[in-house]
């Protein structure tokens, strides 16, 4: 076996799995009973997608998407952030 066919099958088998993981990620959101495993499912979801284009950095070799990966992770962080303000707000009652 040649080093580029296992790196291939290497690569895909990371990609299945965190497809799985988003998967998983994508019922917790919906199904969650309470706010914080919505949030945290929305979470999954999110970091899933960001190590998917990081793995795709190193499979195709094109430096460039490692920007788009801390940019989607930035405004990852940033969406994360305002939903537990404005829910934890609404939850204890408006803002003080």
């Amino acid at each position: 076996m040649t080093p580029e066919l296992a790196y291939s099958y290497l690569f895909r088998t990371v990609c299945l799995f965190l497809l799985l993981y988003a998967a998983v990620g994508i019922c917790r959101a919906v199904r969650g009973p309470e706010l914080c495993d919505r949030v945290l499912g929305v979470n999954m979801v999110s970091s899933s997608v960001l190590v998917s284009i990081l793995t795709l950095t190193a499979a195709l070799s094109e430096p460039y998407l490692a920007d788009v990966a801390l940019i989607y992770a930035a405004v990852s962080l940033v969406s994360v952030v305002t939903l537990n303000k404005v829910y934890v707000k609404k939850d204890r009652g408006g803002a003080k």
